[in-house]
């Protein structure tokens, strides 16, 4: 993959439905579900159900039960949800087929996203002839230190549970959210390693693999509702590599990745509110696991390149943003929550990192320096 664009291309194009979807979509599409599902308050959307009374469901949460009991003049419950500025009214009623038109407009938006990002590098390096190419994973001798993978598994992972929260808003079953978000995903992906297949970066298997495992993981955690628990983000660490260990290499293809780093999120709110239904303010941080490299694309390479991995414990803005009433009822309260669940935000967090190659220990300013 060409790294400088798909954080750019592929996520923007992926969402290029949602305009239009909402043009297109009327009220009459809608979700869910057969078998019981996790509380709402750990869920985009709410389960339906059918107008049977006022008695509340032996699964909801104390608050939405409390709710089925109160007085008219109590708040109501939310009466849309949207994802990004696609949005719908509740009740969401299911789907009367599969590819219903905003459905259809998701995925082909998702899939232009792909074929897009992917003929950029051939626009920009011009068409070679196709080629295979082994980059490898994590291995120290990659040209990324697997940098790369890890990017590729972030981006793939959120565009996958975009498509999913697409689908189900739709009207699509969880099943058939959970299929067509990691097929659209995948086949997104194929598009990209096409295009690379025609620049001097080659068709890689590996990136593949990652995007693979990206959109699986995130839809897994979607289909289990399990994604108020675990998430992954990607950041930006603004690090100087000194002039004394540059010397006079240059950059290789793309970028070095020692400004990035990439995270696996534990997120304390989902667990706070499944162990109780009033979490402290734990709920308002996130205990991660880190990986980044410094050093890497460099020609010839830097002799004190390095990977490190380490764990933070951060302020978890989307709790926060909830919290002072910012919900997904509205496009930008979507927007705003979806950004900071794929976003790292710099000094917000504090961890130690431990250097793979000299083994060795750094505090919290590790990952905005070279050592």
């Amino acid at each position: 993959m060409i790294p400088s664009r798909g954080l750019r291309v592929r996520l923007a194009a992926a969402g290029l439905g949602f305009a239009l979807a909402t043009a297109a979509g009327a009220e009459t599409f809608s979700l869910f579900r057969d078998g019981a599902a996790p509380p709402d308050r750990f869920r985009l959307f709410p389960e339906p159900k059918e107008a049977t009374g006022p008695a509340a469901r032996d699964d909801a949460p104390p608050d939405l039960a409390a709710a089925a009991d109160a007085p008219e003049d109590a708040p109501t419950a939310p009466a849309k949800r949207c994802v990004l500025i696609d949005c719908v009214r509740l009740p969401i009623v299911p789907a009367p087929k599969l590819f219903t038109t905003p459905v259809t407009i998701w995925t082909a938006g998702a899939l232009l996203g792909g074929f897009v990002d992917g003929i950029e590098g051939p626009g920009h390096y011009g068409f070679n002839d196709f080629h295979f190419t082994d980059e490898g994973y994590f291995q120290t001798w990659t040209y990324g230190g697997g940098a790369d993978k890890a990017s590729h598994f972030v981006i793939s992972a959120t565009v996958a549970g975009l498509l999913f929260d697409a689908y189900s808003l739709r009207g699509l079953s969880p099943d058939q959210a959970f299929g067509l978000s990691l097929f659209t995903t995948a086949v997104a992906g194929v598009l990209v390693e096409i295009g690379d297949g025609l620049t001097p970066y080659g068709f890689s298997a590996q990136d593949l693999t990652a995007d693979m495992l990206g959109a699986t993981a995130e839809a897994v955690l979607k289909r289990t509702g399990t994604d108020d628990l675990v998430g992954f983000r990607i950041g930006k660490v603004p690090t100087t590599i000194p002039a004394s260990v540059l010397g006079d290499r240059t950059g290789t293809l793309g970028l070095d990745y020692t400004n990035e780093i990439y995270t696996a999120d534990l997120k304390l709110d989902g667990l706070g509110y499944r162990l109780s239904p009033h979490p402290g303010i734990e709920r308002f941080f996130l205990v991660s696991f880190v990986f980044m490299t410094k050093g890497y694309g460099y020609a010839p390479p830097i002799p004190s390149r390095y990977q490190q991995i380490g764990f933070e414990v951060g302020l978890n803005f989307p709790a926060i943003l909830r919290a002072v009433g910012v919900t997904n009822e509205t496009w930008w309260g979507d927007i705003l929550i979806r950004a900071f669940q794929f976003f790292r935000i710099p000094f917000t967090q504090i961890g130690g990192y431990y250097n793979l190659t000299n083994h060795k220990w750094y505090g919290p300013g590790a990952p905005y320096h070279y050592y």
